[in-house]
Parts: structure tokens; C-alpha cells; sequence
């Protein structure tokens, strides 16, 4: 490349130089109406304002966000922390139902105490056995607290079963729902007697009623006091269905038991003697 050529292309590069230079010795001796600012100055200035302007822009959106992080981890907290009391207070809820319903069921259990004219001594129950064949159940007081075999257990309700097994500290008691338990009954209404024979299940069967006595579905049924274990005079159960008989035919009843046996929780074991038994009928 020659001299020449390398001269004309530098020209336009000088010319900007010279051109910027030129501004800047203006700018430097300009001065504004007031007499003080110079032009670059207040470029200056102006370009300070408009970066001011845009990090100013920035930095609030910046701190939106940041803030909007902050106070949306500080709910999420709070939302927890709620949460959490609310659990708290559910659970106290249900330990004061809880604590209400034992208080009332043993509230009815000393109302009934006062009632009977025998001792009975008040038990929990702990387990059960709800089985096809059996249907018993096992409380917390055994012969250390009185308990003895064959004592009739029950509640406000009516009738439960009686005791078959002891320990020092825990008795087993068979229900009357039993298949293998039975108990002397006698109607209400129509004062004839028979016998409630558990059937595993829930229910019982009140046999040997002639069907020659009227029976009716809802009538009561209480115990005899003939089958040596329960005194006379306490609720079984109520008929609840009735296959009638007729002539040499009995009638065939199914009782639906009073005593709640399916939610048992507390009971009354009474303690009974031999005089006992040949109590008048006194509690229906």
C-alpha cells in the first residue's frame, strides 16, 4: 500500500479527533446564562440524572421483588405456624369431649350405684373379644378388688353379661350375647318367662315363650331372678322382631340387649349374695 493511500484513509479518523477535541475546548470555556456551569458540565449532569433515573427504576423493582419474597416466606410461617395451633386446639378439643364423656358415663355409673339396693364395685374395660363364637370382654378389677366368679356385670343401660374369669388385677366377663351365655328373662307385659340365649352376634333369642301369650315387638324384657346369677327386676333388652307361634308352637323373638354392648367402656360388677337373688322386682 502506498504512502498516499494510507493518508487518505487516516483522513476521516483525524478529522474526528480534531472534531471531539474542538468540542471539548468549546464545551470547556462555554459557559451558561448563569455563568458558571459549563456544557460538559451539565452533559454531565444530565446523564448522572438519567442513569440516576434507570438504577432508581431498577433498584425499586429490585426491592419489590426482595419485599414480595420476604413477606410471602413470612406468611408461608405464619400459615404454618396457624396451622400447627389449630391442630393443638383440635386435639385439646377432643381431650375435653373426651374427659366430658367419661366424667358423665361416670356420673351415671354413681347414679345407678345409688339406685341398687346391692354393693358394686365400678371397672374399665380394657379389651374384648368379639369373635364368631364368643363375644366377651376384659376389665381392670379383679379379686384384689372384690370380684368374684358368676357376678353380674352391668351398666346404666341394662345388663352386660356375668364374670367367668379372674386374675389378682383383671376379670373376664361373657357377654349375654355369647353363644354359650343364657339368662332367666320374663316379658314385661305379658309376665311369661323364658330364657335369652346369646347367638354370637349382636343380639340374643328369648326361647320357650308359648305362643299362646301375646307378645309384642318394642315390650321389655327383664330378668326372672330364677337362673341363680342375676337378680330379678333388671333390664335385658327389648323384642325387637317376632316370629309368631301358635298352640304348641313358641314364638320365636329376637331381642335387640339395652346395655350399649358394642360401646362399652365402663361398667358396674355387682356384688351380690345369696339373698340378693330373692329380691322383690324393684328395677325396671
Amino acid at each position: 500500500m502506498s504512502s498516499a493511500e494510507t493518508t487518505k484513509n487516516r483522513a476521516p479518523l483525524v478529522l474526528v479527533i480534531l472534531l471531539v477535541g474542538q468540542l471539548l475546548l468549546v464545551s470547556s470555556q462555554a459557559r451558561s446564562r448563569g455563568g458558571e456551569n459549563s456544557m460538559l458540565r451539565g452533559w454531565v449532569v444530565t446523564v448522572a440524572s438519567l442513569l440516576q433515573r434507570v438504577t432508581g427504576v431498577f433498584g425499586d423493582r429490585v426491592y419489590g421483588v426482595w419485599r414480595g419474597y420476604v413477606d410471602l416466606r413470612g406468611a408461608r410461617q405464619e400459615s404454618t405456624q396457624l396451622r400447627s395451633e389449630n391442630d393443638q386446639m383440635r386435639q385439646e378439643i377432643v381431650r375435653l369431649k373426651e374427659e366430658l364423656s367419661s366424667y358423665q358415663r361416670e356420673d351415671s355409673l354413681k347414679k345407678v350405684q345409688e339406685v341398687l339396693p346391692y354393693k358394686s364395685i365400678t371397672a374399665k374395660v380394657i379389651a374384648r373379644d368379639g369373635s364368631l363364637w364368643f363375644n366377651r370382654i376384659t376389665i381392670n378389677k379383679g379379686s384384689l378388688a372384690g370380684v368374684q366368679l358368676d357376678q353380674p356385670v352391668m351398666t346404666p343401660g341394662g345388663v352386660v353379661g356375668r364374670v367367668i374369669k379372674i386374675g389378682p388385677l383383671a376379670s373376664q366377663v361373657q357377654l349375654i350375647t355369647d353363644r354359650y351365655a343364657g339368662i332367666g328373662g320374663q316379658l314385661s307385659n305379658s309376665r311369661a318367662y323364658g330364657e335369652v340365649k346369646g347367638n354370637g352376634k349382636s343380639e340374643c333369642d328369648m326361647r320357650n315363650v308359648s305362643g299362646l301369650e301375646k307378645v309384642e315387638e318394642g315390650e321389655l324384657i327383664i330378668t326372672s331372678g330364677l337362673d341363680g346369677i342375676y337378680p330379678k327386676g333388671l333390664l335385658i333388652g327389648y323384642v325387637e322382631h317376632i316370629g309368631l307361634g301358635g298352640g304348641a308352637r313358641n314364638h320365636q323373638i329376637t331381642v335387640r340387649p339395652s346395655a350399649g354392648l358394642e360401646k362399652l367402656e365402663d361398667v358396674l360388677v355387682l356384688e351380690l349374695k345369696a339373698e340378693d337373688l330373692e329380691m322383690n322386682e324393684s328395677i325396671k
